[in-house]
């Protein structure tokens, strides 16, 4: 399903052809594909524009962007309409800030050669074009979004906020006061698999009726198993944003993170705030101790995916992906850990 809303990222779809094998571990041959991205270098072009004269490059940036340049302004740095007679101002306000100019001479060290990123994204959309051969390819727009915005997707866009993957060490989120729990997932290793992710919830949204805690569970295997199929040698950390001792965890304790939600009635909860605690990021899952992992029950909703598409052979993952019944899913997955 393509949407125009914009799809929102701060931290790809294992379709198959007629006959073709349904698990991730047979990958296909993807290598005669004529795939090519293109891929537009925003935080460049913005930054070493001349702020002295940044009003007469305006139209410059609309003709070349288009919607993105829409979103950037509206959505990423949220300075308005670029029609406003103070937004010139504003734009030479952001990128001619101290701070923000080393912020971006940091993005264009580190992702000076973006090559590597570029051919990983373009083996992502190999994937999905081999799979899902009716979705649209995007225009890759990279940016710096005074830490705003990691993955932004439309369509026909898919924007990555570059300032978001400076790694771990990176000390502009300490000084932001980002949780370790965030900054964990927060390096160049990590853009293939959120673009994936991101792309996957912008064409396949979660069901309208869907309001329960068992819902979500399962749209979210069904995103992790996505975000696998397309990027299959990428690790299951890398996958589920985990780490291995978390995932260690997690494979230890599944029997019992399903009995405590089976046994407490919490699968059916509609409830916000307890939906969030279990799917939500944080440093552990507060029902299951401070020596748990986060995100659990987002892991044991993959292993149930896992599960269903094992035991549901004549299915593609086309099929999954639309799939909205979930209640549907986890009978036929047989999950029984």
């Amino acid at each position: 399903m393509i949407k125009k809303n914009v799809f929102w990222s701060l931290f790809i779809v294992f379709a198959f052809s007629v006959g073709a094998c349904k698990h991730p571990n047979n990958q296909p041959d993807v290598s005669k594909s004529n795939i090519k991205l293109k891929v537009l270098r925003f935080e460049n072009d913005l930054f070493q524009s001349d702020f002295e004269k940044i009003k007469d490059s305006i139209p410059f940036f609309q003709k070349k962007y288009g919607e993105f340049f829409d979103i950037f302004n509206y959505k990423i740095i949220q300075i308005g309409n670029a029609k406003n007679p103070a937004y010139s101002g504003l734009l030479k306000g952001f990128i001619t800030d101290y701070n923000m100019n080393k912020v971006y001479n940091s993005v264009n060290t580190d992702f000076k050669n973006f090559d590597t990123i570029t051919n990983q994204l373009t083996d992502l959309f190999k994937h999905v074009k081999y799979y899902f051969p009716k979705l649209p390819m995007p225009t890759v727009i990279t940016y710096v979004s005074g830490f705003n915005q990691s993955v932004i997707t439309t369509d026909t866009i898919l924007g990555i906020g570059l300032d978001k993957y400076l790694g771990k060490s990176c000390s502009y989120y300490k000084r932001l006061g980002l949780p370790l729990f965030t900054i964990a997932n927060m390096y160049k290793e990590k853009i293939p698999t959120d673009c994936a992710r991101a792309w996957a919830m912008t064409q396949f949204e979660m069901a309208d009726s869907a309001k329960n805690l068992l819902a979500h569970i399962i749209y979210q295997g069904k995103i992790a198993y996505f975000t696998k199929a397309m990027i299959p040698n990428a690790p299951d950390s890398v996958v589920i944003g985990l780490s291995s001792s978390q995932i260690e965890w997690c494979k230890k304790n599944e029997s019992q993170i399903w009995t405590y939600l089976v046994e407490n009635k919490t699968l059916f909860t509609s409830d916000y705030m307890t939906i969030n605690k279990f799917i939500g990021e944080g440093p552990f899952t507060k029902d299951f101790g401070q020596y748990s992992s986060p995100k659990a029950v987002v892991w044991v909703g993959w292993q149930i995916i896992n599960n269903y598409m094992e035991n549901n052979q004549k299915g593609s993952l086309s099929d999954l992906m639309v799939e909205k019944n979930y209640q549907n899913i986890l009978r036929l997955s047989k999950y029984k850990p």
